[in-house]
């Protein structure tokens, strides 16, 4: 290999460093591993930017950079957890540098198996939930309500075809698929949770596990479990079928599915055959002057008063309908569990992508009898319980990290965690408690306070300052197995979890 094309990052004699991007808002981790021959085996988890942070073509196409001299242009496996800009958009942006980065393995979850009746009734649900919330986009934005424009941030957020101008979410998928010199051509070729542990070719004592996304649809349903999440207050989620059928039945129903229809008319509270729809109800032979005395019609001078109907105040559920969409899509993340083998006690380390309340839960529905230490059965319990560094959910929203089946069973005294996070622009830009604040306040407990932050990477040569009530050893030794870039840019920063 040329100088030219050796990568610049290197894998650590044992166990792996595990590289967070500063990519703006979204997640971009790359994971080095030694293997035998004592070259370097890269693992790429996302590489993704939300597309409404401030120049975020920029960004994203630096870090990509990167990537490509970090790796000498071979990414040994691509791992996409879900369908969100912020996970998947560094391959619209910066696909010219990714044309030249060849990628061996493409691990996507089961839910983009096409093949998979579970995976397509999802996508069916989810494609009439966007129909719904583009109707009522539509329709606030007709009323000049102040809905109108945060609700199509989040459209454009989660619609496959909703930002033409970039591709959609779908385009980057697809684009992956072609480019992984290993095709997706089998039902085993989906990542699905309780399959026989994954492993990188040449590198020995490491065990991928894929925790999620639930085969469940229940769990996938699940946003919220109250005595689950670090939050004073958290507000039910009501099922949003119904609502989602009523907004498309109002639009029209032009574009209606069968499927859609049958779902309409089960939502109903009365028969099809009872209802009087608007444009009937001012000549209603029984019931039209009625109407007009208490309704009004626009036009119509002697009506009654219109304020009496509805007109697009029941539209302010599509806020909820959005959120649950959102929610939905990251309850679908791929979650993963690397586990180092080569000493005792094994360590692990949680990618757990965007996964809410149902996918955690589910992971306790999985195991893997005989593969842990000295035979041990792996399950949720045991991955937890030795988990040493927490890619934090959701950029440490308060709904991405459970508390008692999830980051109170996070015992080791080495736990670390990572936070992919702009705190000032989510709060100020999009009003978004990102991190929550309980949570990180008992992430720096679990953790003695080491928390490592995408919005924190310090400045040039100077380390982290050893916050109060650490030891100054024990700091010491989290310091001598983190790095950063120290150009400007601040383009990563990084930790090692020795073997």
């Amino acid at each position: 290999m040329s100088p030219q094309n050796k990568p610049t990052m290197a894998a650590p004699p044992s166990g792996v460093t595990v590289r967070m991007y500063n990519s703006g808002f979204g997640d971009t981790l790359l994971l080095a591993f030694r293997a035998d021959d004592k070259s370097a085996r890269y693992v790429l988890i996302d590489c993704g930017v939300h597309h409404l942070y401030p120049k975020c073509d920029e960004r994203i196409t630096k870090v990509a950079r990167d990537i490509a001299k970090a790796t000498a242009n071979h990414l040994h496996v691509v791992a996409i957890t879900h369908e969100h800009t912020d996970h998947l958009y560094g391959f619209k942006y910066a696909r010219d540098i990714f044309k030249k980065i060849r990628i061996d393995q493409l691990w996507l979850a089961w839910t983009e198996n096409p093949r998979d009746k579970i995976a397509r009734d999802l996508k069916k649900q989810y494609g009439m939930n966007v129909r719904a919330l583009t109707a009522a986009v539509q329709r606030l934005k007709l009323a000049h309500a102040a809905l109108a424009d945060p609700l199509k941030g989040l459209l454009e957020f989660e619609s496959p075809n909703a930002l033409s101008a970039t591709g959609g979410n779908a385009a980057q998928l697809q684009y992956l698929r072609t480019k992984s010199r290993k095709k997706l051509r089998k039902s085993k070729d989906y990542r699905r949770p309780g399959e026989p542990p994954l492993t990188l070719p040449g590198v020995q004592d490491v065990k991928f596990y894929v925790l999620g996304p639930p085969r469940s649809k229940k769990w996938i349903k699940k946003l919220f479990k109250k005595d689950e999440l670090y939050a004073d207050l958290t507000a039910g989620v009501n099922e949003t079928t119904a609502f989602a059928a009523a907004v498309l039945a109002a639009d029209g129903g032009g574009s209606l599915s069968v499927e859609d229809k049958e779902l309409i008319e089960r939502s109903c509270p009365f028969e099809p055959s009872l209802g009087i729809p608007d444009t009937k109800a001012q000549k209603h032979p029984e019931l039209g002057k009625f109407f007009q005395m208490h309704y009004g019609f626009a036009g119509q001078r002697k009506d009654g008063s219109e304020w009496r109907r509805i007109e697009t105040d029941w539209l302010v559920n599509a806020e909820q309908l959005a959120l649950s969409i959102n929610n939905k899509t990251n309850n679908t993340s791929l979650v993963l569990a690397v586990e180092l083998t080569k000493t005792k006690p094994y360590k692990v380390l949680l990618f757990a992508a965007d996964a809410q309340v149902g996918n955690w839960l589910s992971w306790h529905e999985v195991s893997w009898p005989g593969e842990g230490q000295d035979g041990a059965k792996v399950d949720a319990d045991y991955l937890l319980n030795r988990t040493v560094l927490y890619k934090v959910g959701h950029h440490g929203s308060h709904n991405a990290t459970l508390k008692e089946k999830g980051l109170e069973m996070m015992d080791s005294d080495d736990l670390v965690a990572m936070i992919p996070v702009d705190e000032k622009w989510a709060v100020e830009k999009q009003h978004w408690e990102h991190p929550a604040k309980k949570l990180l306040a008992r992430l720096k407990q679990k953790t003695d306070k080491r928390v490592i932050r995408m919005d924190k990477i310090p400045s040039g040569k100077t380390p982290p300052k050893k916050p109060s009530g650490v030891k100054k050893s024990e700091w010491n030794a989290f310091l001598k197995q983190l790095d950063w870039d120290q150009s400007a840019d601040k383009l990563w920063i990084q930790f090692t979890v020795p073997g």
